[in-house]
């Protein structure tokens, strides 16, 4: 048994990840956005001074971070982590699993494992959620060898669940679905109740991997992914009018980098792995 403390345990991704874990038997508080306060569900406070939060206890085994101000700044998104980080240290944590993404990675790379270095955040054209990520990862990555805990970073794909719209598909009238991308487009894709068999793996693993990848090695596309899902008659964006017209903006300046980073990303063909992950905790995404 393990008390664990999840950080945005009202997100969409979070939701019901404390019902699995206390029904495993471990002792769960959540920490949520608001005025300080507690009751017998929640902790709430200001993100960026979590440090100092009086309703915080001593003695959480293990944080799960799932929280990132999106509507803040790449400052903003820092001094959380940072603070959430001290009070690691002075609770006497002794895992921080942080809850990342696969925009960290480049549109270029190729082939991307757990092993594959994220974008350096002087170096990216993203911005807004993308650039939040690079950033809390890069400096999380930076302290690593200085941390008196274990931090384990988990990357994602899209996450289903609920029913949610995927924002890569559009269906447009008559019975015709736009596809944000082409045939060859990338798109890894995970399930939300496999995101948190994962997460109970990572918690009751010991000698954990630095980075841990949440998705199958299915090489799954917007455009496969569509027609499993039951849409008809699909059309793809031409990557004439949507990639390439838009690299020509860019180089002229008529469009900013981070404009372009949007319709650069909707052609990813990077190759996306997973077996390290599936190996090291014995779990298959599907």
């Amino acid at each position: 048994m393990s008390k664990i403390l999840i950080c945005g345990a009202t997100s969409f991704v979070a939701k019901g990840l404390a019902e699995l874990l206390r029904s495993k038997g471990h002792v769960i508080e959540c920490f949520s956005r608001g005025k300080i306060s507690k009751n017998s569900l929640v902790i709430k406070g200001d993100y960026l001074t979590i440090a100092n939060n009086e309703y915080l206890a001593l003695g959480y085994d293990v944080v799960v971070n799932y929280a990132v101000i999106k509507d803040g700044t790449v400052e903003s998104n820092l001094q959380y982590v940072k603070s959430l980080v001290k009070m690691c240290q002075d609770k006497g944590v002794k895992k921080l699993i942080h809850f990342s993404s696969v925009m960290t990675y480049g549109y270029h790379i190729g082939k991307i494992d757990e092993n594959t270095p994220i974008e350096k955040l002087g170096e990216t054209w993203k911005k807004g959620y993308g650039e939040f990520k690079i950033a809390v990862d890069q400096y999380l990555i930076s302290i690593r060898d200085t941390l008196p805990f274990e931090l384990v970073l988990v990357r994602p794909g899209y996450v289903l669940a609920d029913n949610r719209p995927c924002p890569f598909i559009k269906p447009l009238p008559f019975g015709f679905t736009l596809i944000k991308g082409d045939s060859k487009s990338k798109q890894p894709i995970v399930k939300r109740e496999e995101i948190h068999e994962a997460i109970l793996k990572i918690i009751e693993t010991d000698n954990n991997y630095p980075v841990y990848h949440f998705f199958p090695n299915d090489g799954m596309t917007k455009y496969r992914f569509a027609i499993q899902t039951g849409y008809k008659h699909l059309i793809p964006m031409p990557r004439l009018i949507f990639k390439y017209l838009p690299l020509l903006l860019m180089k002229i300046g008529a469009m900013s980098k981070a404009m372009y980073s949007r319709f650069d990303g909707m052609y990813n063909e990077n190759e996306f792995y997973s077996e390290l992950t599936e190996n090291k905790l014995n779990i298959k995404f599907s």
